[in-house]
């Protein structure tokens, strides 16, 4: 079972909730395994390849929708969502294809869109059930859906945790035995490389 969170929102209207939402969930989950643009990718990456890999690791897909959602506009005047090269649509198609469990969060009174209101290839989103996170309780609000979301997670507490480990290993020893021998060659490889480099270069100094 994939571990990861995958927030998709706009930057317009949603990088304020969009950070409270990591602070919070990075208090019960391993920050390497929840997605957020300027949080997660590099500089100098691939963000296309590295949003598709994301997904791929991820098991709940969490889309904030506030009021003007489905109305921001492109450049030329077109509705985003509508835009064939917009990252939003794009997520939340490629969340469909591979079956993750979307979760709609609504906040600042966003509301759920109408299917007439979406491009044919995202219009199953609104079969899903809506989270709403009230202007008057969003801190117990997020609580809750903090919850939920731990309530679908094979693993409850953080990895790089003594209770994490110990949880982990319980539950599921192969993979935990195999990720710890992977972690393991990833450092010696790692080592190799360096040692290669540094004698390398005391070759060259002689």
């Amino acid at each position: 079972m994939q571990e990861g969170i995958f927030i998709s929102y706009r930057r317009e209207g949603g990088s304020t909730f969009s950070s409270i939402l990591y602070s919070e969930l990075c208090k019960f989950f391993a920050a390497e395994n929840i997605f957020k643009d300027v949080n997660t990718l590099t500089p100098g990456s691939n963000f296309k390849k590295e949003i598709e890999i994301a997904l791929d690791k991820s098991s709940i897909f969490l889309l904030l929708v506030d009021k003007n959602w489905l109305q921001l506009q492109n450049e030329k005047g077109e509705k985003k969502l509508f835009s064939k090269n917009d990252f939003v649509r794009n997520e939340i198609a490629m969340a469909i294809e591979k079956n993750l469990e979307i979760i709609p969060v609504l906040f600042e009174n966003g509301t759920m869109p109408a299917e007439k209101e979406l491009p044919l290839t995202v219009r199953s989103l609104c079969n899903k059930h809506a989270f709403t996170i009230h202007v008057e309780s969003v801190i117990s609000d997020l609580k809750l859906l903090i919850e939920y979301i731990r309530s679908k997670k094979k693993f409850l507490f953080d990895e790089k945790s003594l209770t994490g480990s110990y949880e982990r290993l319980f539950k599921d020893p192969t993979g935990t035995i195999k990720k710890g021998w992977k972690q393991n060659a990833d450092i010696i490889k790692k080592d190799l490389n360096y040692l290669k480099g540094f004698l390398g270069k005391f070759k060259n100094k002689e």
